[in-house]
C-alpha cells in the first residue's frame, strides 16, 4: 500500500488548520455542513452529467490505484522474459501452450497465447498494441473524472460564498444571523479550493502516474514478446532492454 497518499492529505490538512489556528482561528469554525453538502453535492452533480454511469463508476473505481504502491519495472521482470525466450529458442512456440498462466500478468499471457497460436509479428504487434491503446484511453477517461471535479470545485466554492450573502443579505436586521451566514459563505470558498487542490487534483495525477507506470510495463513485455516472436536470442534480448529496464526503474524510483 502506497501511504504517501494518505500521508499527504493529512499532511495538507494539517497545515492548513494549523496555520489557520496560530492565526487565531477556532478549529470548530472551519466545519460547516452546509458549505460542505453545497460544494461536494454540486462537483459530484456536475461530473455526472458530463459523464455516463459507467465511465463515472470506472473513476470511482480507479481511486484505489491511489493508494497502492506502482509496478516495478527491474530486472526480474527482464529474467521472466528471458526466460521465456529460452523456452522458445529449445522448444518452439509450441512451448507457451502448456505454461504455467498463474502469476502471469494478463497482458503478458495474452501474447503468450498469440505466440502459442503461431501469428505472426506483425499479428502480435497491432493486436497488443490496441490492447495497450485501448488500456490507456479508458483509463485515462475515467480517471479525469477526478480532473473535472478539480475544475468544478472551486466554482462551487464560488457558488456557496454567494449562497451564503443572500442569508446574511436576508438577515440584515437578525445580527444573530449574520455571523453564520458569513461563515458559510467563506468556508464554502474554503472547501472549494482545498477539495480542488488537495484531494481531486492530487488523485487525478496520481491515478494517472500509475496508470503511466503499468504502460511502462506492459510496453517492456510487448518489446520482449516481440523479440522472441523475431526469434532473437536471450542474450539479444537482454541486450536490448536492459537499458530500458535500468531507464524505466530510475523513473519510479525518481
Amino acid at each position: 500500500m502506497d501511504l504517501l497518499t494518505l500521508f499527504g492529505a493529512l499532511f495538507g490538512v494539517t497545515a492548513i488548520v494549523a496555520g489557520f489556528s496560530l492565526e487565531g482561528g477556532h478549529f470548530t469554525s472551519l466545519f460547516q455542513l452546509e458549505a460542505f453538502v453545497i460544494v461536494l453535492g454540486g462537483t459530484f452533480g456536475a461530473v455526472m452529467i458530463q459523464n455516463t454511469w459507467a465511465r463515472f463508476y470506472d473513476g470511482v473505481k480507479q481511486l484505489r490505484l491511489a493508494f497502492v504502491k506502482a509496478r516495478q519495472v527491474d530486472r526480474q521482470s527482464l529474467s521472466v522474459l528471458l526466460e521465456w525466450g529460452d523456452q522458445a529458442k529449445l522448444n518452439g512456440m509450441l512451448v507457451f501452450e502448456s505454461i504455467e498462466a498463474g502469476d502471469i500478468n494478463p497482458f503478458a499471457k495474452r501474447g503468450l497465447e498469440l505466440l502459442a497460436n503461431g501469428v505472426s509479428t506483425a499479428v502480435l504487434e497491432d493486436a497488443l498494441q490496441r490492447e495497450l491503446d485501448a488500456y490507456e484511453r479508458n483509463h485515462m477517461a475515467a480517471a479525469r473524472i477526478w480532473q473535472q471535479a478539480g475544475g468544478y470545485a472551486p466554482t462551487f466554492g464560488i457558488l456557496g460564498a454567494v449562497l451564503g450573502l443572500i442569508q446574511v443579505t436576508g438577515h440584515m436586521l437578525e445580527p444573530a444571523q449574520l455571523g453564520q451566514g458569513i461563515a458559510v459563505a467563506f468556508v464554502a470558498t474554503l472547501y472549494g479550493l482545498a477539495l480542488a487542490n488537495l484531494v481531486f487534483l492530487p488523485l487525478y495525477g496520481k491515478i494517472r502516474a500509475q496508470v503511466d507506470s503499468e504502460l511502462r510495463f506492459r510496453r517492456l513485455y510487448l518489446d520482449g514478446l516481440l523479440a522472441i516472436s523475431r526469434k532473437e536470442s536471450p542474450h539479444t534480448i537482454e541486450t536490448r532492454l536492459a537499458g530500458d529496464v535500468r531507464e524505466r526503474s530510475a523513473e519510479l524510483l525518481g
